[in-house]
């Protein structure tokens, strides 16, 4: 049985990446931060060995992976918001490249044979001058939060050039469905449907709902990244995405065609970001050359079981 290590288990991603590796039969070991609840995995506690681990104490972190010879090492713990990124931009450099680093040379210092994923963001690319986006377009950071998935994500090729770790980097786009937090933009309107549903009615407020994004289902995400561990080459980056932009209203406007409540949509500027107009999508024909992978789940599915999760929440 192959083992694995997911960091940020109890992350939107990392509950989702957990249930796909315990339905394939991989033994996981999950690194939980001391405060942080384990709820995304309550379900699957009976089947995961779960660690209090902070990344950034490297003492902790050492101390855990003397316990375990990993075959796969899943990096995904990490402070996740770009608009939260400015209000706190040390917090987000230091969790982000100090954790990662704490990481990497822990697992060197191991002489680990693991295959490491570490995970950035197609917020690394910023606004590019190309629509389509693939792993070779300049890399452009405009957040705190855009600078430290650069800084991950060239971090890990470092590691893999002189400390001879096993890494691959991913830079996935937005990626959405049941368990998201709140503070992005599916899972907050669907959170704010499924609460004025139980009043019958109310106002909903919303930022740009002009902007556009390339969106995934995390399921299928999680996917990707496993294969990426399996069948990706060591060294190399990859895109994730599904390679079509949809626009932030027509999301909102299937999200309410779910809902017979009756809800004014109002605009609030303060949840409009600078720069949130850019209309940009993935190209990830480098990793579907190389795994076959490629998005399944439409995106109707997505936003309908994400709109029950939140209402099986409030019951």
């Amino acid at each position: 049985m192959k083992k694995a290590l997911i960091t940020g288990i109890s992350g939107f991603a990392g509950s989702h990446l957990a249930e796909l590796l315990v339905s394939r039969n991989i033994k996981v070991t999950g690194f939980l931060h001391p405060g942080h609840p384990a709820t995304n995995v309550d379900f699957l506690k009976e089947k995961l060995s779960l660690q209090k681990c902070d990344i950034l104490q490297k003492k902790e972190v050492q101390k855990l992976l003397k316990q375990s010879d990993f075959d796969y090492v899943f990096h995904l713990a990490a402070f996740s918001s770009p608009l939260e990124s400015f209000i706190d931009p040390e917090k987000t450099v230091k969790n982000n490249v100090i954790g990662e680093l704490n990481l990497l040379e822990s697992l060197s210092n191991l002489k680990s044979k693991a295959k490491i994923l570490i995970v950035g963001s197609a917020e690394e690319y910023g606004s590019p001058k190309t629509k389509s986006v693939n792993e070779n377009t300049l890399l452009s950071p405009e957040s705190p939060y855009a600078v430290s998935k650069v800084a991950q994500d060239l971090l890990g090729y470092q590691f893999f050039l002189h400390e001879n770790l096993q890494i691959i980097r991913v830079r996935p786009f937005n990626h959405i469905g049941p368990r998201q937090s709140k503070s992005f933009v599916v899972s907050a309107y669907a959170s704010q449907i499924a609460k004025l549903e139980k009043k019958g009615s109310g106002q909903m407020k919303v930022g740009n709902l002009n902007s556009w994004r390339d969106f995934t289902d995390v399921r299928d995400m999680v996917k990707a990244y496993l294969l990426a561990l399996e069948i990706g080459i060591s060294g190399e980056v990859y895109n994730l995405g599904s390679a079509k932009a949809y626009k932030i209203e027509d999301i909102l406007n299937t999200l309410l065609s779910f809902t017979k409540a009756k809800i004014e949509i109002i605009t609030d500027k303060s949840l409009i970001r600078k720069g949130d107009n850019k209309k940009i999508v993935c190209d990830y024909s480098k990793f579907k050359k190389q795994t076959g992978w490629q998005p399944r789940i439409p995106i109707f599915k997505t936003l309908f079981d994400t709109i029950e999760y939140e209402r099986q929440i409030l019951n």
